[in-house]
């Protein structure tokens, strides 16, 4: 990146992402890239570098909003080698939002595991049910012709009688 402006294909090659995508990013973060008098974008080298860690936050699993949060940290060089203290500001925000982050996709994937175990514990539940029902009803039909059956043999031993 010896260059100081790069058009957004040289851009897109650059950092490895689509066009559309740099272009989101841009809409969605509040980035501040710079235009010439057709409208066309043009990064510098600084926007690069905001595009570059935007992109290993996406890789460690930081969505836009929480990317938004820091963007202007990045804006303030963060990355340069004069400033650590914000850079080290900045990383120290990072690792927090992290492991938010890690605790609560942990509670979504617990939260998912209950509710699973709560769903086959009512089919479970339902199938037992079912399976009683059925008995019950084939009982009832088992003591209907059973009784049926004694109804007819009464009848024919009256009938016989008379």
């Amino acid at each position: 990146m010896s260059r100081d402006i790069y058009t957004m294909t040289e851009t897109s090659n650059l950092v490895e992402e689509r066009a559309s995508v740099l272009r989101y990013w841009e809409d969605e973060l509040c980035l501040h890239i710079a235009r010439n008098e057709r409208g066309h974008r043009l990064f510098t080298s600084k926007d690069i570098r905001i595009l570059f860690g935007i992109k290993e936050l996406k890789k460690k699993g930081l969505q836009l909003k929480e990317i938004k949060e820091v963007v202007p940290m990045m804006y303030g060089d963060v990355f340069s080698e004069e400033d650590e203290e914000r850079k080290t500001e900045f990383y120290r925000i990072l690792e927090k939002l992290m492991r938010e982050i890690k605790k609560t996709k942990r509670q979504e994937e617990r939260y998912k595991r209950v509710d699973e175990a709560i769903r086959q514990h009512q089919i479970a539940r339902r199938q037992v049910a079912a399976t009683q029902e059925n008995e019950k009803n084939e009982k009832t039909n088992r003591l209907g012709r059973l009784k049926s059956t004694k109804a007819k043999a009464v009848h024919k031993k009256e009938k016989k009688e008379q």
